[in-house]
């Protein structure tokens, strides 16, 4: 570093210090305090000065202030002079001469930079798009078709129903209908969402434009935006075409939850792509996520993402499919039913997963044949990196089964609507109502109580898997006393009498109908899931 400039950042630095030093030498040190100590401190006090807001005094050497009062004024005045309290103004001026040389600082680099003789030895090149590949159909393999895809037999009737379409448009537009313009696939990761919008593509003959959410995610506003329209454009040329946009739920999220002006331009942008397809082109949009509730609504509305696929985890009988569709070209020695109810909370993807790990385990005991032992110590592996969905042993799986049966009936009996209980909670779907009486609000309540209560009938014994609905249990006890005010007394908080009342209720409506029950634990046991056609059958 040069001498001159070594000089100028020391000048700069010791101004800087001494105007910390002057800030903090003439920051005000005095205590706030109240009133009653004032008159406890006032019999030794010496030296007051007031300002606009506070009154200031000395005891035995320390500062004290007040806030400003006309009676502790007048009743000071009476036995002490009061002076007003000056303010340094000096202190900012020093602040300012530091700003202006600072500037004067900044002048002088910027005048040696001008004068000297340095010359770049090449411009630089304008910096290109973040993402400057263009985009286009995506191939896909001849083995992606649904017929070598397991475990979707209950979604295949509306998958066949799309691929018509697109195969033959005039069967639907002659007779004024239309397919929906997008397509939702919801369902936990590894369930086969994106193989399913490849399988039907292909079986289509349309071209497949894959996009993940995130993809459109940029540094600057209008980014995302510009690709979007880039993307249908390029679809819509082909005609017929599906877009298939991954994890839409990173570029379609509820607006308004924290401002992001990237993701909500990109967002509206294909709000606007969605609502503008040309009538001669048949554009079909899927989008796939995890979990549906954060989209925006705007996207889910008729026109847009109408229709929505529910691809749950497989039931036993499709692990069982899935076990065999990928165990095709294996050696194995094991009965693939009873492996399949032990792999209860598998996905597809897992399962290969699973059978690949198996595989790897046979070969490094040098042997040809898969056992049942390879997929034992296999699966174990596997479950430490379960978190979201563990797998069960069989005793649990029962306990479950029990549980979600108990909560099953309770909502066919209370006309709690449902689509789907499944074993796990995270795959129920339910259609709770907003605007509730009070016997339904209390009908809710023992919904939330019943798996519960079941247990301690059916097993004597609770456990831990009714933590999250005991929780709600007591928020809607909470919400049924002090928000709706519909105890005995207004805003009761006392949440005892209403609990233990509908538990009372819910053991005895339980008790008289174990037989049922048991018929929905067995089906559940079978099919791990219950609808309200199940229970229509069972009843």
């Amino acid at each position: 570093m040069k001498p001159k400039v070594r000089l100028l950042l020391g000048v700069l630095l010791g101004f800087i210090c001494i105007i910390l030093f002057v800030f903090l030498f003439f920051k005000d040190h005095s205590q706030n305090i109240t009133q009653k100590e004032f008159q406890a401190l006032l019999e030794n006090a010496s030296r007051f000065e007031v300002d606009s807001n506070y009154l200031y005094f000395w005891n035995q050497n320390k500062e004290y202030r007040l806030l400003k009062d006309d009676q502790i004024l007048s009743q000071v005045k009476e036995r002490f002079p009061i002076q007003t309290r000056q303010t340094i103004m000096w202190p900012y001026y020093l602040a300012l001469a530091i700003l202006l040389l600072a500037g004067g600082v900044a002048g002088f680099f910027y005048q040696q930079r001008k004068r000297s003789q340095f010359t770049p030895k090449s411009a630089p090149t304008p910096s290109k798009p973040l993402d400057s590949t263009p985009i286009s159909p995506t191939q896909i393999s001849s083995k992606v078709t649904l017929d070598s895809l397991a475990g979707i037999a209950s979604i295949k009737k509306d998958l066949l129903e799309i691929i018509d379409y697109l195969k033959n448009p005039k069967k639907y537009t002659s007779l004024g209908l239309r397919m929906p313009r997008g397509v939702l696939l919801v369902g936990p990761p590894g369930v086969g969402k994106t193989m399913l919008a490849k399988a039907i593509a292909y079986q289509s003959g349309v071209p497949f434009f894959y996009q993940s959410g995130s993809s459109f995610a940029q540094i600057f506003v209008g980014s995302g935006a510009k690709k979007v329209e880039e993307l249908f454009k390029q679809a819509k040329q082909c005609q017929s075409a599906i877009i298939f946009i991954d994890e839409i739920d990173s570029v379609g999220k509820m607006r308004g939850n924290g401002r992001n002006d990237e993701r909500e331009a990109t967002l509206n942008q294909l709000l606007v792509e969605m609502d503008g397809f040309n009538n001669k082109s048949n554009l079909i949009v899927f989008g796939a996520t995890n979990n549906a509730s954060v989209l925006d609504s705007a996207l889910l509305r008729s026109g847009r993402f109408d229709r929505k696929i529910y691809i749950d985890l497989p039931t036993p009988q499709e692990r069982e499919e899935i076990f065999k569709l990928y165990l095709k070209n294996k050696s194995y020695d094991f009965s693939l039913e009873e492996i399949a109810k032990d792999c209860s909370g598998f996905s597809g993807a897992m399962i290969e997963n699973l059978i690949n790990e198996a595989g790897l385990l046979m070969l490094r005991d040098h042997r040809s044949v898969l056992c049942k032992e390879d997929f034992i110590k296999a699966k174990q592996t596997l479950i430490f990196s379960l978190k979201k969905i563990p797998t069960l042993t069989q005793h649990q799986r029962e306990i479950l089964c029990l549980y979600q049966s108990a909560k099953a009936f309770c909502a066919y009996q209370f006309h709690i609507g449902f689509e789907k209980i499944a074993l796990w909670d995270e795959e129920s779907i339910y259609n709770i109502q907003e605007f509730l009486s009070k016997t339904q609000l209390f009908e809710l309540l023992k919904f939330y109580l019943s798996g519960n209560e079941a247990l301690k009938l059916f097993k004597q014994e609770s456990y831990t898997c009714v933590k999250e609905d005991l929780k709600k249990a007591k928020q809607v006890a909470s919400d049924f006393l002090t928000q709706y005010g519909m105890g005995e007394n207004l805003f009761c908080e006392d949440l005892h009498p209403l609990i233990s009342q509908a538990q009372e209720e819910l053991h005895a409506l339980l008790k008289a109908h174990q037989s049922q029950i048991l018929k929905l634990h067995h089906q559940m046991l079978k099919c791990e899931s219950l609808t309200p056609k199940d229970c229509d059958a069972l009843f």
